[in-house]
């Protein structure tokens, strides 16, 4: 029997919080801030978005990178991915006049975010990464693609821009809705304006921090005029890290963080052995649970939860 394509699954959880992160090709600037480009990419992570199911709770988008927390509350992660992937790619490709790769291939990485401590602290830097890039010397100076400025709750109506897609189907409309939802596990027993107050202040906190380490060793923010100017071709001066770790679990509690790291390593396990009775030719065998491309490819059943 032919062997079943191998690529190293995934556990995909339903209601897991998400960290997710995608790389420009050989680190460009096609993500520069602009207006076409900052309109673009709103539009499609609201497709994206309304396609999986997810609920969202902070974005940002820097000139050759992005970052985005949600909660996956359907298990569709990958659908989320590859509708938000696919569609900047070929909007920005197309805008640029370019036909490569726009994304880095295998720069796609998420993080399982364990507790509340983890989704504040991915929230942070998600939000003070333009920080802690140097760019500016606070989030709210980021006058590109970021959920600062939205509140718990409040939508966005963002159209359908001219050029790009396909209107005629239901998976591409004349215009998206973008909301931005507060996390379940974020500063319990706040209201949604007081935890995104106290969110935004300790992300001032850090960025001050962030700015004074900068002018003490002699550095200076690029600003905004400076970021603009940057050809879309280009790409940072300085060598990004190489073949690091690549973490798919973080928490601050050591023993939910050791938890969900053995119950990964149980999911591999279980799903190879599930995987080569596939191969011989068992059809009804039982995958884990969390399983996705299996299900989605061949249809395989999978385990139920345990209560």
């Amino acid at each position: 029997m032919e062997a079943v394509p191998v690529t190293r699954p995934r556990f995909i959880e339903v209601g897991e919080v998400v960290m997710g992160t995608r790389k420009c090709s050989e680190g460009r600037f096609f993500l520069r801030p602009s207006p076409a480009t900052d309109h673009l990419f709103r539009y499609c992570l609201a497709r994206a978005v309304r396609l999986s199911g997810v609920r969202l709770h902070e974005f940002q988008v820097l000139s050759n990178h992005y970052h985005v927390v949600f909660t996956d509350v359907r298990g569709q992660r990958p659908v989320f991915f590859r509708e938000l992937n696919q569609f900047v790619a070929r909007g920005g490709n197309a805008s640029l006049g370019r036909w490569e790769n726009f994304f880095a291939p295998g720069s796609y990485n998420a993080v399982s975010l364990v507790d509340g401590d983890a989704i504040e602290d991915e929230c942070l830097y998600t939000l003070c990464n333009v920080v802690e890039a140097g760019l500016v010397k606070l989030p709210e100076y980021w006058d590109g693609v970021c959920s600062w400025s939205m509140n718990y709750g409040q939508s966005k109506n963002i159209p359908r821009p001219e050029g790009f897609f396909d209107g005629s189907s239901d998976k591409t409309r004349d215009e998206e809705v973008l909301t931005l939802v507060r996390p379940e596990a974020l500063y319990p027993g706040l209201t949604d304006t007081e935890a995104r107050d106290k969110l935004r202040d300790k992300a001032r906190e850090r960025s001050h921090a962030k700015a004074d380490a900068l002018r003490k060793s002699g550095g200076s923010f690029m600003g905004m005029k400076r970021i603009r100017r940057q050809p879309t071709d280009s790409s940072p001066t300085t060598r990004l890290p190489r073949r690091g770790i690549r973490p798919t679990v973080a928490g601050k509690n050591k023993w939910a963080r050791i938890e969900a790291l053995q119950r990964n390593a149980v999911f591999l396990d279980e799903h190879e052995r599930a995987r080569l009775l596939f191969e011989s030719g068992k059809r009804d065998v039982v995958f884990p649970l969390g399983t996705y491309l299996m299900v989605q490819r061949y249809g395989v059943a999978v385990d139920v939860a345990k209560s």
